[in-house]
């Protein structure tokens, strides 16, 4: 798992930056850093690219909130940046988001598929008022809506899982966000979530994908080839989720771009403000 390195040590205070985007996977932002022109960088212990002589740096946390808390407190401390960004993909938890749309997270929950326990967090300071973010997006093109994102510790199949998360406005799931968000709360600084829909309400992620992320392990091509050894049909749903899941990486370029200069502009103005109630 890429935090392993993340916890070796004591890290030393690295260059600084003003804006840190975290992801879980490489296909989530692999079309941003080849749009940016971005650079390796090798001083952070894990993946991790910069842009714009490093104003910008991009890092990959791992899969799952244990990863993305381990991996953001260490680069917060040692990139200092003034805001933190919180991109990937997401699936939909009810009708009105397609494949590809964007959602601004407004609103942060924590969701146990065990008893259904679902649990909101303080909202961090938002860099821009997100109705300026959302429609700055739609008039360059883009799906745009500001909605909820609820953070869960495993995949789980969305069938049957019911209120009260398909009454919250746009429910998205993820695996990160909430870490990432309670780390921006408490460093007071200002904080974007964006994910972009690979899955609809009505459609689940592959049953491989599942059952890796409940026994912890790494999802990469051992398992997938397992998954379809057992069944070759199942060729067709991995292809489509591989399709839409470039689909939404895409977009998530194209919306951070857009939102570039916005997000330069907000810059320090809300370093130190105290976090909003959820």
């Amino acid at each position: 798992m890429y935090p392993a390195s993340a916890g070796r040590g004591a890290f030393r205070p690295s260059r600084p930056c003003r804006i840190l985007l975290l992801a879980a996977l490489p296909l989530e932002v692999r079309p941003l850093l080849r749009r940016v022109k971005a650079t390796a960088r090798r001083d952070l212990g894990l993946p991790a690219w910069e842009w714009q002589a490093g104003a910008a740096v991009a890092v990959l946390t791992g899969m799952g909130e244990v990863a993305a808390r381990m991996a953001g407190e260490t680069l917060v401390a040692r990139c200092r940046p003034e805001l933190m960004v919180s991109l990937g993909f997401g699936g939909a938890l009810a009708p009105g988001l397609a494949a590809g749309d964007l959602v601004l997270g407004e609103t942060f929950r924590r969701y146990n598929p065990d008893n259904r326990d679902l649990q909101a967090i303080p909202t961090p300071a938002f860099p821009r008022p997100l109705p300026l973010l959302c429609g700055t997006l739609r008039q360059a093109g883009l799906t745009a809506v500001p909605g909820s994102l609820v953070t869960t510790s495993r995949i789980i199949r969305k069938e049957g899982q019911g209120a009260p998360l398909t009454g919250l406005p746009h429910p998205v799931l993820d695996l990160e966000t909430c870490a990432l968000a309670e780390i921006a709360g408490a460093r007071g600084l200002a904080f974007l979530s964006l994910r972009a829909i690979t899955d609809a309400s009505g459609e689940e992620i592959p049953e491989f994908l599942r059952i890796a992320g409940d026994r912890g392990a790494a999802v990469g091509v051992r398992a997938a080839l397992g998954w379809l050894a057992a069944d070759f049909r199942r060729l067709q749903d991995l292809l489509h989720l591989w399709g839409r899941s470039r689909r939404a990486a895409r977009n998530l370029a194209g919306a951070l771009t857009v939102l570039w200069p916005l997000l330069l502009e907000a810059g320090g103005e809300l370093e130190g403000q105290p976090a909003q109630k959820g």
